[in-house]
């Protein structure tokens, strides 16, 4: 009995939890990474076991169109193999079978690296943390320092822009008999990997009030580390650069580009694997395939760039033209599709 719950438990942190963890692993990073196994045990559990199982689904799909098997067969040589052991005999696992499995490893891993990248970079670019509160990071003070607020709906009568500097005035009790107030250009903060609440802000260019002579002298160093367990009162003014209506334009126009980019190239990259064709096919259909959409991107919306310094000359985009024509026309014959 205790044989079984042993390798019950193998197969499940293997097949299930630990791809989870890999996805959330590059889910939460840059600012947000101290947030990775931040929550408690029972939380961090169940959110790892529900991104294995998808994880599980797409590489299962991927992997088995691409090679042949189906879920039957997987289940009968697991099954053959769960019995040799619980007989305390040693399973006979092929050569093949090992590759498969080894293979398979390594393609769950790469997939929960893919998505959990994918995903952050697809919430922190269109801003879906900022307009939606159930998608934000657990480390709030990052939106505070970075200006971010501004695309918030609470703080949405601040003034919006393009950030460029967070300034800093704080006053500190260091133990005097009167208080100190600094200022400075924030540059870095750090949070508790348990709690996410504030530690450390990092000033550059940093002042400090002086009573004497009643105004903001410099204070000498590079960097001023102020633990936040001293800090009283804490005021942010941001730096915002003022966007005009061609770089309203402009920014409108990259992120059309960018979800124009990115739905081509998952479709680009997702629907060889359902063609039944050779695997070498279907890598080399998603290569050409996503080098096709991206001149198609190129060539369509090119001349539509509101920056007129941008645009290529006509004679570079019919030569891209023909060479998005080629392209498509190798994949086309790749992953063996005829238009007519």
């Amino acid at each position: 009995m205790e044989s079984q719950i042993t390798i019950t438990t193998i197969i499940i942190i293997v097949w299930l939890i630990f791809p989870g963890i890999v996805f959330k692993r590059f889910y939460y990073k840059g600012q947000f990474a101290k947030q990775f196994g931040a929550d408690l045990f029972a939380d961090r559990l169940i959110s790892s076991i529900f991104w294995g199982i998808i994880v599980q689904i797409i590489t299962f799909l991927i992997y088995s169109r691409s090679f042949g098997f189906t879920f039957t067969g997987i289940r009968n040589k697991t099954s053959a193999v769960y019995a040799s052991v619980l007989a305390n005999q040693m399973p006979t696992i092929s050569y093949s079978d090992l590759e498969y499995i080894l293979g398979y490893l390594a393609f769950l891993i790469i997939i929960a690296f893919c998505l959990g990248s994918f995903i952050h970079f697809t919430v922190r670019y269109f801003k879906i943390d900022l307009k939606y509160p159930v998608f934000r990071f657990a480390n709030h003070w990052n939106y505070y320092f970075r200006g971010e607020i501004v695309s918030m709906r609470e703080f949405k009568s601040l003034n919006k822009g393009r950030w460029l500097s967070t300034t800093v005035d704080v006053v500190i009790d260091d133990g005097s008999e009167k208080n100190k107030m600094i200022s400075g250009f924030l540059t870095q903060h750090t949070i508790s990997h348990k709690t996410g609440d504030l530690e450390s802000i990092y000033l550059t260019s940093a002042t400090r009030y002086s009573h004497t002579d009643k105004k903001f002298i410099p204070i000498p160093g590079d960097c001023l580390v102020i633990p936040f367990d001293k800090v009283i009162d804490l005021n942010l003014r941001y730096t915002f650069q003022v966007i005009n209506d061609d770089q309203k334009k402009q920014i409108l126009f990259r992120k059309l580009l960018a979800f124009c980019l990115i739905a081509g190239l998952l479709f680009a990259t997702i629907f060889p694997w359902y063609l039944k064709i050779n695997i070498f096919l279907k890598i080399g259909g998603v290569i050409f395939g996503c080098l096709t959409w991206l001149l198609f991107i190129i060539v369509s919306l090119n001349p539509l760039d509101p920056r007129p310094t941008a645009r290529f000359p006509t004679k570079d985009l019919f030569v891209l033209f023909f060479a998005m024509v080629f392209s498509l026309s190798v994949t086309l014959l790749l992953l063996n599709i005829t238009p007519f």
